[in-house]
Formats: structure tokens, sequence, C-alpha cells
């Protein structure tokens, strides 16, 4: 018996949203398999784009544009 006719058995006795679950993850490494991992060269400051994050409570949008007029402010002086 093959991999596939052992599978259709079990799935036939597992009950519809159980037999969605497998599904759903067959469907997911279907797509990993036609789509390529893209990798990122080593040493490229790209590698690192996640890893920072600030301390406490994320800003709102008024912090975030001030900190970004006081940028462009002592930047472009």
């Amino acid at each position: 018996m093959t991999a596939a006719e052992k599978l259709y058995q079990l799935i036939q006795a597992l009950p519809e949203n159980q037999i969605n679950e497998v599904l759903n993850f067959a469907e997911f490494l279907y797509q990993k398999k036609l789509s390529p991992r893209q990798t990122i060269s080593p040493g490229t400051l790209t590698g690192l784009r996640g890893i920072a994050k600030r301390s406490g409570a994320a800003p709102n949008e008024d912090d975030l544009q001030t900190e970004y007029t006081d940028y462009l402010t002592q930047k472009y002086q």
C-alpha cells in the first residue's frame, strides 16, 4: 500500500474539521515546495532586519513623526 493510499484510509475515519486541518497542512507543504526560500547573503544589513526592537511600548504616530522631523532637521542643517 502506498503512502497516498494509507493517508486516504486514515482521512476517511476523521471528522470533517480534522480533514480540513490535514488539507491545510498538505496545501502548506505544496506551496513550500513551489516557492523556494529566498536567502539573504551573510554580512548584509538586510540580514539583521527585525532583530532590533525598541524597549518599552511601541511609539505612536505623533512620536514617530516628531522623531523623523528632528532627524531630517539635524541631517539637512
